[in-house]
Parts: structure tokens; sequence; C-alpha cells
């Protein structure tokens, strides 16, 4: 699957690009035909998990609900990764998140990925609100979040993080807030 934005390619991590960065993140560059940045993944150790999740339920790559790598083609490279944690819950809630390399960060990748993952998953029925979590200060982060419409709804644990932000925007408030813009 390829979700586009306006500079951004989208691509849905397959068990290629998976096994690729496992092996040695660079060689994804081959893959992609981008150049990849030497300090890029900052959580390496995410990858082996969701390589073996890949090969146990391949049709998570075809769900939507899934992983994707943040490819800037007219620059020819990889700015990031992010996608679903999981598909929708019962109640209609999506998890969404990105990590952006830190030579790409500061150019508004992070800002158009989150929008076009957002973006997405408002367009599916069953997505009433989609969350993500960041550090619990105030800084890009938070700013981020808050300017694709997301609002803090509380605080949360996380065992690698500690203490982390609860962030949540509803799809009918995403796509009135697009809506206006284009106005």
């Amino acid at each position: 699957m390829l979700i586009h934005t306006p500079r951004l390619r989208l691509i849905t991590m397959e068990l290629e690009h998976l096994a690729a960065i496992v092996r040695d993140p660079a060689s994804l560059g081959d893959v992609l035909g981008v150049s990849v940045p030497d300090e890029w993944p900052s959580y390496p150790a995410a990858f082996p998990h969701a390589l073996a999740l890949l090969k146990k339920e391949p049709q998570r790559a075809l769900s939507g609900w899934w992983l994707y790598l943040f490819v800037d083609p007219a620059q020819k490279l990889l700015a990031g990764c992010g996608g679903f944690k999981e598909a929708p819950d019962l109640n209609g809630v999506v998890e969404v998140g990105c990590e952006i390399a830190p030579s790409a960060r500061r150019r508004g990748y992070a800002t158009e990925a989150l929008h076009g993952l957002i973006n997405y998953a408002c367009t599916r029925t069953e997505v009433q609100a989609i969350d993500a979590y960041s550090r619990s200060v105030r800084g890009e982060q938070s700013r981020l979040l808050q300017s694709l419409g997301m609002t803090r709804i509380g605080d949360a644990f996380d065992p690698a993080a500690g203490k982390v932000w609860h962030w949540r925007v509803t799809s009918d408030v995403f796509v009135q807030a697009r809506r206006t813009e284009m106005e």
C-alpha cells in the first residue's frame, strides 16, 4: 500500500524491507533506491519483532494498519518510519506514531507523515478516533500533535519511556479542520 502526501510516499513495510533493516539498515537504501541516514533507526530493537510478526501474520502488510517507510522521492531520502500500532479497536480507536531520522528533522516530515496517516485512518468508516503518545514535556512532540488537531486527554505509562502524554483527535474533528483549511 502507498499513501501519498505532497512530498512523501508512505510505503508499506514488507518482509523485504524489514529483513534489510534487521540485516543492515543501510541496505534498505538499495531496496528503495534512496539514501538512508546513518543514525536511522533510533530504535533498531523494534524491527526484529516486526519482522517476526509479519512472517507470522503477512496479512498485516495488506490491511493498511501496519508500518510505513517515509520516503522523499525528490530528495531520494528515507526520512523515517511510522504507522499504526494495530487495527482499530472495538471502539474505533487506532494509535499512530512515527520516528524521523535526526538528520531529517525540522523539515516538516513528521507533520506531513502523521497527517497522511491520520487522513488515511479518517477515510475508513471503522475509525472514530486516532490516538498518539508523546514525552510528558511541552516541546516539539506536543506542538506537532496539537498542530494536527490532537488534544491531550491524559497520562499513560510506557515501560521504556515512563510517564507519557496521551493525545487524541476524533475523525470528525480532523476532517472538519481540514475542510476549514481548504476554504
